[in-house]
């Protein structure tokens, strides 16, 4: 009977005498989880899944690592959990294969089981990490994006004249963000005049050009002006290469002459009356 036979007939004894082997395990780390009946469960889950993919599928035990290293991604201390449990599962299954199984004219089979066994551990520990990176970067993602949102808020500074100050590093996905995010700003309030502060922007976009063309056109298409100050060299750049300058749009250095300018044509509109 092969090694693997007879662990998979003696499956439950297994995972008994693994939680026993966990909890009898001399190590700091391994007592402070002991009382921990969750971690217990899903290692016996885990140990499970390494089965099906020692015997049947690799495909469906690695699409399970995926899943449980993305369920993992709230904390690092988790995925250190599992890692750590996968560790002692694989000197524990090559110890009691040792014990129980073999004969002492069968080293052959223990050597080949110990590899099988080093192999599928590996797949579900890459998997594992995989799922893990994925869900940590979409988490991070996700937050920039909400930080995205909450920071592209419309300044009021005078009757519907609203204020985008624009810092940091704009890349294609934030710029992206902003200019749906403005525009929907932008529909929400009484606007008339949007004034863009550039003064603090860094640019990392490749196709910035066409975001700001399509931001400004939509703006128009709404009734809102757009208006620039703090205008950088490499912005002017690219508002040149894409034709932004054949828009008539008003730029002014500084937000301070770009308010007063209004002002001013708000009086003299107001004289008019």
């Amino acid at each position: 009977m092969s090694i693997m036979k007879s662990l998979l007939q003696q499956k439950e004894t297994v995972v008994e005498g693994w939680l026993t082997y966990y909890v009898s395990v001399d190590d700091p780390y391994i007592f402070t989880l002991k009382n921990d009946h969750r971690l217990m469960d899903e290692t016996g889950f885990v140990l499970e899944n390494l089965f099906i993919g020692m015997t049947e599928d690799l495909g469906q035990m690695n699409t399970f690592a995926r899943e449980l290293g993305k369920a993992q991604f709230i904390t690092s201390l988790g995925i250190s959990h599992i890692l750590f449990h996968i560790r002692l599962l694989e000197e524990f299954l090559l110890d009691y294969a040792s014990e129980n199984n073999v004969e002492p004219t069968n080293f052959r089979e223990l050597y080949l089981f110990s590899i099988k066994l080093h192999q599928v551990f590996s797949s579900f520990t890459q998997h594992l990490i995989e799922g893990y990176t994925f869900a940590t970067e979409q988490m991070i993602l996700k937050k920039e994006n909400q930080v995205i949102k909450e920071s592209t808020k419309l300044i009021w500074i005078a009757e519907k004249v609203f204020l985008l100050p624009l810092i940091g590093k704009i890349t294609d996905e934030r710029a992206k963000q902003i200019t749906e995010t403005a525009l929907y700003e932008a529909c929400e309030q009484p606007v008339n005049y949007l004034i863009i502060d550039l003064s603090g922007v860094q640019l990392e976009a490749p196709h910035i050009g066409e975001y700001i063309e399509n931001f400004f056109s939509s703006l128009k298409l709404v009734g809102v002006t757009p208006i620039i100050t703090g205008m950088q060299p490499q912005m002017a750049k690219v508002m040149v290469q894409a034709n932004l300058t054949e828009q008539g749009i008003k730029t002014y250095p500084t937000l301070r002459q770009a308010t007063k300018v209004l002002m001013k044509e708000k009086e003299a509109r107001n004289a008019r009356k």
